[in-house]
Order: C-alpha cells, then structure tokens, then sequence
C-alpha cells in the first residue's frame, strides 16, 4: 500500500512493532529492506541475486520469531567489484515504485566473511521525508547452494502479496550454519546461529530433505576446508554444551529476545546433535 505520509508509516510501523512485541525500529528496517528487496525484484538483475541469511530465516519464520537489521544475499553472473556493484545499484535505486521511498547509495565497503568468502557491504539510505533510515546489504560470491536456489515468494508487511525472489533453499540455509557451528566450536558467539538451528529445524523437520542436508554439509564443508570435523561432532558439541561462556551469551541471547526466551541451552545442543546423528550415516565424504 502507499503510505499518505510519514506519519501514516510510523503508525502502521508502530502497530506492527506491538503485534509482533519487537522493536518499531527493527519494524522500520525490516520494511525498509522490503522495499528495496521488490525494486531487485523488479530490476534486470532480480536472476543475478539469491537472498539468504537473516531477512531470509526472518521471513521463514516470521518477524515475530526472528529479527535483522540488514540483507545477506550472494550474486551470480557478475564479478564481484565496486564498479560493477555500484552500477548495479544505482539502477536498482533508481526503479520507481509507488511506495514513495527513495533509496541513495552512499558507500561500498570490502568484507570478508566468517566463512572466508570475498565479499563488499552497501551501505545505503532510505528516504520517506523526513524520515531517513540506514541500511546495508551483504553480497558475497562462490557461495556452495546444494541443489542449487530456489524461488521463494517473501511475504509484504503492509500489503497483500508476495515479492518473488531468488534464495537459498533450507537444506543449505542449515547447512551452512552447521558447519560455522561445528568448525568454530566453543569460539562462535554468534548466538543467531543455534538459534536458527534450532527454529528452523523444530519449525520445518517434516519438510526437511535429509539427504540434500547430508550433500550440502558435505559440499560447504569441503569448500571451507573443514570437512575433516564432520565426524567430530559429538565431541565438539559436547565441548559446546559443557562452555559457561557460551551458556552465559546464551541466557544473555534469550533475555534480550523475547521469541527466544523458553528456549534453552540444552535445547539448542540437543536439536544440533539430533540433526547430525541423523544425517551422519548419509555423509559420504
């Protein structure tokens, strides 16, 4: 829908920000990120992009369940440099749609991600005068998807209907997360990983493709040089489980949240083992 003006947006953000018992800026982000997600959908580039990461797991499972602040996404068919990035994002800005927003690319920044892939950070702003809202989008490259993206229809917040995009598909969203879990052992903090994990595996087991989960741990592990700690993992969670750290970050993680606050650490663990025993006589390395 189009907003009348700023103030009808603040409203409806704030509103939906106590629907959802989260934050009105998180809200504010969120759509935001939404609506410069349907200008990629619109633009030429909408089969180069595959979205993934948090926004991605935020509308899986719903906003209310998991938040973000900004877009994951990997590209395909362009080399990853500020000069091709930047083109593509000023045409992408300069899409029009009748939401009023106005998007401004202000700097590309190069990133490494934990998992090693060469990668640059935008930076942009969003504009709904007066409103001024910051944001940035993630883009890596080489990224292992196994079998390979899927179509997925991305829920609108304030308006009937669905923004159709390119995205990992479940196997290797958890996949991936696996494997940072596994590989950094007691050194990863980033809490959002067990919690996915967790959510998304006791949300979607059913549909869950165990084998596809296999190959893709399999794949992502070979190509960030760790598959030698795949039959490691009862050891390693056992490391996980007994950390005071990570039991301290954990209960930290759950009091800040509140969609995580029945969840425990012991939960997480044993959701991660579960997974793993299942699918460890499907591993063929």
């Amino acid at each position: 829908m189009k907003m009348k003006n700023a103030m009808q947006l603040k409203a409806l953000i704030k509103n939906k920000a106590k629907e959802k018992n989260i934050s009105a800026q998180l809200v504010m982000q969120n759509y935001m990120l939404e609506r410069l997600l349907e200008r990629i959908s619109l633009s030429s580039y909408k089969n180069n992009f595959i979205i993934k990461g948090g926004f991605l797991v935020s509308a899986i499972v719903g906003l209310d369940t998991r938040t973000t602040m900004d877009l994951d996404t990997t590209i395909k068919g362009f080399n990853l440099t500020h000069e091709n990035i930047r083109k593509i994002f000023e045409n992408i800005c300069a899409i029009q749609i009748d939401d009023g927003i106005q998007f401004e690319l202000t700097n590309i920044l190069d990133i490494r991600e934990k998992d090693d892939y060469p990668g640059v950070r935008i930076m942009l702003k969003a504009h709904y005068s007066p409103i001024s809202v910051s944001i940035s989008v993630d883009i890596t490259t080489g990224d292992m998807i196994t079998p390979h993206e899927i179509e997925y229809a991305f829920p609108m917040l304030f308006k009937e209907g669905y923004i159709k995009v390119l995205s990992y598909n479940l196997e290797t969203i958890l996949a991936e997360k696996l494997e940072t879990v596994l590989y950094r052992n007691i050194a990863n903090t980033r809490l959002r990983d067990y919690y996915d994990i967790y959510v998304l595996y006791n949300l979607y087991n059913v549909e869950l493709n165990l084998n596809v989960l296999s190959q893709s741990l399999i794949r992502t592990s070979r190509k960030r040089g760790s598959l030698m700690i795949l039959d490691e993992y009862p050891k390693i969670m056992m490391e996980i489980r007994k950390s005071l750290n990570l039991q301290n970050q954990w209960r930290k993680y759950r009091d800040f949240y509140d969609y995580a606050k029945d969840i425990s650490f012991d939960d997480i663990c044993n959701t991660i083992v579960l997974i793993m025993d299942a699918i460890s006589c499907l591993i063929i390395k």
